[in-house]
């Protein structure tokens, strides 16, 4: 089962994210912020890191700068959530490795769309 970080600071997104993804059959962790994640991403490997732009603590563009540095996720696809339409964040996200954007509110079509392409699911 393949196995999907989702890191956001608001507990109503990653319940949604969580029921989701585990009714796509996937092994589901959260995490609240950004520093939380780099943690759980040093002590374990994921297919797949789904995480929120805007964030207290470290945001989704800093956590993914950390992220991209560790050996087991460097090759991961990151996929940025968010409600953002500010282009030079956006461009920032890309820069630093974003695979693709998930916009906010998230429907159940647009995240399957970006496992199939993202993971072969």
């Amino acid at each position: 089962m393949k196995k999907i970080l989702v890191v956001d600071d608001c507990p109503v997104v990653l319940k949604m994210m969580d029921e989701m993804l585990t009714g796509l059959n996937y092994e589901v962790t959260t995490s609240h912020d950004g520093q939380d994640a780099v943690e759980k991403v040093e002590a374990a490997s994921y297919n797949m890191i789904i995480v929120d732009m805007n964030m207290p603590r470290l945001n989704g563009i800093e956590f993914t700068k950390r992220a991209k540095q560790m050996p087991n996720c460097k090759f991961v696809p990151i996929v940025m959530l968010s409600s953002e339409n500010d282009e030079e964040k956006i461009s920032a996200a890309k820069q630093v490795g974003i695979s693709t954007f998930l916009r906010k509110p998230v429907k159940e079509s647009q995240l399957s769309t970006i496992l199939n392409l993202e993971l072969g699911a």
